[in-house]
């Protein structure tokens, strides 16, 4: 069972530190793309998160607008 933590806790070193070399080496050239897709990924949240508050915004003026109307014809009812 120890053999089985201590290879799995090797492996894991290993990787942070081939991981942390690849980063020095080249200068964070691999992973950029990384950095490229978050940034697309925001800008894509973002341009929804605007799409979402105008939709909110419409919804309540459609709304008030709903309401005058009902209380003009109720009062013509009466």
């Amino acid at each position: 069972m120890f053999k089985l933590i201590f290879r799995t806790i090797a492996i894991i070193l290993f990787l942070v530190f081939l991981t942390l070399g690849l980063a020095m080496w080249k200068g964070g050239e691999p992973f950029r793309v990384f950095g490229e897709g978050t940034i697309v990924i925001g800008k894509a949240i973002s341009e929804f998160g605007d799409f979402v508050d105008d939709f909110i915004a419409e919804g309540k003026k459609v709304r008030k607008s709903y309401d005058k109307v009902k209380d003009v014809i109720n009062s013509d009812a009466n």
